[in-house]
């Protein structure tokens, strides 16, 4: 931390900016936190202010100020001291992986095309689709088998489950845009 005799954070900046830490999904910079609480506030003031959060949790046992290098600039961030991670581990069930654009688009496909077989995805995407992507939105619970279709060879025929509903935030599939809104605009080139 920076030295900082002379600079008298006002009231409530030191809150307002430990609070824009322990929120912050990143490590913050100066001149982001400058924007956050306002341009009128200086940097001195803002230094200020991180002395003394950092001299406020360097008696805890469990959380600290990590000031550090990014990309040529100094960043700040609460972080767990070392000794928490292992409950920090033992209490975060793991985040699922993003998905990658074919497996948005598949998923897109199924929602908006249901019952749609995986010989319909392929002709609309214009490629095959890997069984891993057909397997990954199975295993979290979004997409299930509705039957075969009445066709040559029997194929499955997909859809969407309630998992699906409830994971996007959706009551129904009426409440999905309009998939001509979107064919053709970058998002889903069919």
């Amino acid at each position: 931390m920076t030295d900082h005799p002379t600079s008298e954070p006002p009231a409530g900046l030191i809150e307002l900016i430990e609070a824009l830490l322990l929120a912050a999904n990143e490590p913050l910079s100066l001149q982001a936190l400058g924007i956050m609480v306002g341009q009128e506030t200086s940097a001195e003031l803002i230094e200020a202010a991180l002395d003394r959060i950092g001299a406020r949790w360097e008696a805890h046992r469990f959380v600290e100020l990590n000031a550090r290098q990014l990309e040529g600039r100094t960043v700040w961030q609460l972080v767990a001291r070392a000794a928490v991670a292992p409950y920090l581990k033992a209490a975060d069930p793991g985040r699922a992986p993003r998905l990658s654009r074919a497996a948005l688009e598949t998923l897109a496909l199924i929602a908006w095309r249901q019952p749609i077989t995986r010989g319909e995805i392929e002709a609309a995407r214009g490629v095959a689709v890997n069984p891993q992507i057909l397997k990954l939105l199975t295993e979290r619970g979004w997409i299930r088998s509705l039957g075969v279709k009445d066709s040559p060879g029997r194929p499955e025929m997909l859809g969407t489950t309630r998992q699906f509903l409830g994971d996007f935030g959706i009551d129904s599939l009426d409440e999905l845009p309009d998939f001509d809104r979107f064919a053709g605009q970058d998002d889903i080139d069919v």
